[in-house]
């Protein structure tokens, strides 16, 4: 009986711990978000190209 409650009290143990990790990976996934939001409100910028001459990354152009 006892390992009952003890297979008992893992399994609800555990099904917390998930839960909370969920929780924790969604609040983080909200602040990154936000702070990519911040960072540069138009998108990543301009499309960078190799440069064959140079071999240098530019702006497209």
């Amino acid at each position: 009986m006892t390992e009952l409650i003890g297979v008992a009290a893992l399994a609800v143990g555990g099904y917390w711990i998930v839960q909370r990790v969920k929780r924790k990976m969604a609040e983080v996934e909200n602040q990154i978000s936000r702070a990519a939001a911040k960072a540069d409100p138009n998108g990543r910028g301009a499309k960078l190209v190799l440069d064959p001459v140079s071999g240098k990354y530019r702006p497209q152009s």
